[in-house]
């Protein structure tokens, strides 16, 4: 099995207007004012957060925050901003490539198959990839190389790269649409 060790969010709990209590799987946990990133929230799931009632409706789905709207915020982004905060320089997974904020939003689901569900959002000065959740398993792959972080199950991870090679023009095709601020497309499940 392949193994990193990426940040899960294990605790949530809404303090205020946007502030968040949150605990990570690494320990870390602290209140954090979300606020500021709602400057670059745009389109039809993530702009909706700025409504104060649908953001204290937050839960934890899979290691990540979600809300009731379908939008979710991705724990690597969010365990950066709150490491920060204390003045922690614990890195996450792609901890370097967290610059542009806007890109640290939200993270579209495009496919789902026996069991596994995709997310793609763009990262500036990163390489072409999608993120695979497999039950408590996730991972990072590059669309176009050899690149993987994460954890993922050996029984599972064959049928992770057919579907990648099967759909890579798509995928591109989703992160030039992410890279333009557009919503990426849906791509058909392994079948």
């Amino acid at each position: 099995m392949l193994s990193f060790s990426l940040p899960r969010i294990t605790g949530v709990r809404h303090v205020r207007a946007h502030t968040l209590w949150l605990q990570f799987n690494d320990g870390l946990e602290g209140e954090i004012d979300l606020a500021s990133q709602f400057d670059d929230l745009a389109g039809p799931v993530l702009a909706p957060l700025r409504d104060e009632r649908l953001f204290s409706r937050v839960r934890i789905d899979a290691g990540a925050l979600a809300w009731p709207n379908g939008a979710d915020w991705a724990p690597e982004a969010l365990h950066g901003l709150l490491a920060a905060t204390k003045g922690d320089h614990r890195r996450a997974n792609d901890a370097d490539l967290w610059g542009e904020r806007r890109q640290r939003t939200g993270m579209p689901e495009i496919s789902r198959f026996y069991g596994i569900i995709i997310t793609m959002y763009y990262v500036y000065h990163a390489r072409p990839h999608f993120h695979a959740r497999f039950g408590e398993h996730s991972i990072s792959m590059e669309i176009d190389g050899d690149g993987l972080s994460g954890s993922f199950p050996p029984h599972r991870l064959p049928l992770l790269f057919a579907w990648r090679d099967e759909h890579r023009k798509e995928l591109r095709s989703n992160w030039e649409r992410l890279r333009q601020s557009q919503p990426p497309i849906a791509i058909a499940p392994l079948e």
